[in-house]
């Protein structure tokens, strides 16, 4: 079919895209790009366009941003909030341990002081007994005439020696209750018979035999009334549970060594040990299995704490027939023979 050249065609309409919808799919760098492009070109059509969506994107994104900071900063003022109040609850924890702390400390010592004061009690009164007796003899051989200088004498000593045998427990009781802060080095042998000395009688009271079974004196460095303390607290705990358990034949074995890096230093008794369900329980504060009104649960505790500044750790074990303490010492903290 031959087209008539007199008959004009319909023209032909381009349909441009939607400069909003291909712009709004643009990323930003590829906006930018856009950008430049359109102003180095001849034709400057829609670059107001592209301007205003780059202005529009940028004013959104600087918002977030400020929201962002904004909620960062309230983040870090909540942080620093909750810091503050943890720190200050950890410094009114630890305040609250150390008054806690020196509170058990005292109750130990209160405690330690009066079975201290039995024991020189019992100490002084063999020799004050036999005192007096020596008063009423000498006052019946005066009489009857059998007093010469020899006699004298020989009462002279035997009155000396019972004095002698008082101002050394006294001695001990003083020097065993000095609040002595400075370590220093000190065998551990000495420091035991030391603490023999002023249980002697009461434990004697009690049938119980306390034996020492290491010969070789070992020196450890700490502060040496309190491993004292350390001592009295476990051997007066295995009076009591003697006597709670009634049993008949007493005895209480202390040992020390040396094994690997440490020294140890055993006791050990046969009094029936510690029932198995406390053996984790023991060194706790205020925790006791004695009766009430026979036992504050303060002296395992305190023992603990000596344990730890003398640079060890103090365990409990029950035996075939009874309990056996353990105070490992690191030998670095130690002196040598």
């Amino acid at each position: 079919m031959i087209k008539n050249p007199f008959v004009k065609s319909a023209p032909e309409i381009k349909r441009r895209k939607n400069p909003s919808e291909q712009y709004g799919l643009l990323s930003t760098d590829e906006l930018i790009e856009s950008i430049k492009k359109t102003a180095r070109s001849p034709s400057r059509n829609d670059l107001d366009l592209q301007l205003d969506f780059f202005l529009k994107r940028y004013e959104k994104r600087k918002k977030s941003l400020e929201v962002s900071v904004s909620h960062a900063d309230r983040l870090r003022q909540e942080l620093d909030s909750i810091n503050h109040d943890l720190e200050q609850r950890i410094q009114e924890e630890v305040k609250l341990r150390k008054e806690n702390h020196r509170m058990y400390e005292q109750q130990a010592k209160m405690a330690s002081m009066g079975e201290m004061m039995d024991a020189v009690a019992h100490q002084w009164k063999q020799p004050l007994n036999a005192l007096s007796m020596m008063s009423d003899i000498l006052r019946g051989d005066f009489e009857s005439g059998s007093v010469d200088q020899a006699y004298i004498n020989e009462l002279t000593d035997d009155i000396q020696v019972q004095i002698e045998h008082m101002v050394t427990t006294l001695q001990e009781f003083r020097t065993f209750f000095r609040p002595d802060k400075e370590a220093k080095s000190f065998g551990i042998k000495r420091c035991v018979q030391s603490v023999m000395l002023l249980v002697n009688d009461e434990f004697l009271k009690n049938n119980i035999s306390i034996s020492i079974q290491s010969s070789k004196e070992i020196l450890i460095h700490g502060i040496e009334n309190e491993f004292k303390h350390l001592i009295l607290n476990i051997i007066n705990n295995a009076k009591d549970a003697f006597n709670e358990k009634a049993i008949k034949e007493r005895r209480i074995d202390i040992s020390f060594y040396r094994e690997d890096s440490h020294i140890n230093i055993e006791i050990e008794d046969n009094a029936g040990g510690i029932p198995p369900e406390f053996l984790h329980d023991i060194f706790k504060p205020e925790f006791t299995t004695k009766t009430e009104g026979k036992g504050t649960g303060i002296g395992l505790y305190m023992s603990m704490q000596i344990a730890q500044k003398l640079g060890g750790s103090l365990s409990a074990t029950n035996t075939e027939h009874g309990a056996r303490f353990l105070l490992e010492i690191v030998s670095n903290n130690s002196s040598p023979e």
